[in-house]
């Protein structure tokens, strides 16, 4: 994961791909039906990915596209870490579609960053912090709208669960397993 990270922050993206791709091509000589990206960052290569992959790939976003699509939501919020939330990857599948990707701004996401790596990383979950990603929230609610927040942080669903927000929540890695599921049985 180190290694992953270390890239991305560094944007070498070709040693990243590489990095994952050497991953991946050990899946598939191993029999493997398909291969997934259990985490939202190495997302920002998933289209290289899935190009230079001998077996499906089975994306993140996809399947919290099509459950915000479902409900019909015309403008989102994208939390995760400050790295996750600065790439297009995420919003590109989104807008394409007409849907609005917004995230919080600079020194928020700073902040969401430090909560994600200094203390969710690591099973903690300091109620200050919570308040500090609520008042975010509330403040993209109803300053600009959001009508959904999307955690596009694995961690992030430690702190929150749909059912204490005012607007739906959805977490990335429960979408994904979703998809994987289907995409199994189907």
């Amino acid at each position: 994961m180190y290694k992953m990270l270390g890239y991305c922050k560094s944007g070498d993206y070709a040693n990243l791909t590489g990095y994952l791709l050497k991953g991946i091509k050990n899946l598939e000589r191993a029999g493997a039906d398909f291969a997934v990206l259990a985490s939202n960052t190495p997302h920002v290569v998933f289209d290289e990915l899935e190009k230079n992959a001998g077996i499906p790939m089975l994306s993140i976003v996809t399947p919290v596209y099509e459950a915000v699509k479902k409900m019909g939501l015309r403008k989102i919020s994208w939390l995760g870490t400050a790295f996750t939330m600065e790439q297009p990857y995420f919003r590109k599948k989104f807008e394409e579609n007409g849907i609005e990707v917004v995230v919080p701004e600079e020194k928020e996401r700073e902040l969401i960053d430090r909560i994600i790596s200094e203390e969710l990383e690591f099973g903690i979950v300091h109620q200050q912090s919570k308040d500090k990603i609520n008042e975010i929230i509330g403040r993209m609610i109803y300053g600009q709208n959001i009508e959904a927040v999307v955690f596009g942080c694995t961690e992030l669903p430690l702190m929150f669960s749909s059912d204490e927000l005012p607007v739906p929540a959805f977490d990335t890695m429960k979408y994904h397993i979703a998809g994987i599921v289907r995409y199994m049985l189907g």
